[in-house]
């Protein structure tokens, strides 16, 4: 497996494949999604509810993607909208550890990304984890997986054309809080964008002033034995 730990010409894995999620949000009525969409209720149905797992369960859904400037209230991509196909495995561990392993997938079921969550989840089902530093993620030139090490959050700056701050930024990674329920799995990463340069997504590509508020979404529910 080749490593890709640097970018070439401005281009890498994510910007092509948000790119082509770009194209679903294009005639979107804007109006049906507001900033409220990424403040959802993550804290989940019943923080009461005792979460008791053993084993792995199978999980499918989508990684979703939401991009919203807060001047002028404009939706620049709707995480309703702007998303992958997801199929995940999440394996319980001793002392409240898990380990979420996800394939997403491009239209056409074309594998693009490969990730291995390690985290903990609480008794009430609250879970917390991080954006893996090493991953595999298709190359468009190539279309090979290759194998990234450099985190997401430099490609994310890169194509974004941002500098990224917020809660969900932590020590080069994105940090996802969220809850698994009644076989719901739901975790998000907030974080803010201000666009210095512009950006090669096409919703970024003239300057969006003041600042851009992101939500990356996993949104899951368990496959029925």
């Amino acid at each position: 497996m080749k490593t890709f730990n640097r970018f070439s010409k401005g281009f890498g894995p994510l910007v092509n494949v948000l790119f082509l999620l770009s194209v679903f949000i294009v005639g979107c009525n804007k109006q049906d999604f507001t900033p409220d969409r990424f403040k959802e209720n993550i804290n989940g149905p019943d923080k009461k509810c005792m979460v008791i797992h053993k084993g792995t369960i199978h999980l499918q859904g989508f990684t979703r993607f939401g991009f919203y400037a807060k001047k002028g209230h404009i939706v620049l991509s709707d995480p309703a909208l702007n998303a992958l196909e997801c199929t995940a495995e999440l394996t319980f561990g001793e002392k409240q550890s898990f380990v979420l392993k996800t394939q997403e997938f491009m239209p056409g079921n074309i594998l693009y990304r490969e990730l291995s969550f390690k985290g903990k989840m609480m008794p009430g089902g609250e879970v917390k984890f991080s954006f893996p530093y090493t991953y595999t993620e298709l190359d468009m030139a190539t279309m090979e997986l290759v194998e990234v090490n450099v985190g997401p959050l430099p490609e994310i700056r890169l194509h974004t054309g941002c500098v990224l701050y917020g809660p969900g930024i932590n020590k080069n990674t994105l940090n996802y809080t969220g809850y698994f329920r009644h076989g719901k799995f739901l975790a998000e990463s907030h974080f803010v964008g201000h666009q210095e340069v512009p950006g090669v997504l096409p919703f970024l590509a003239e300057i969006v002033e003041g600042p851009i508020m992101i939500n990356f979404m996993v949104d899951l529910v368990e496959i029925p034995e």
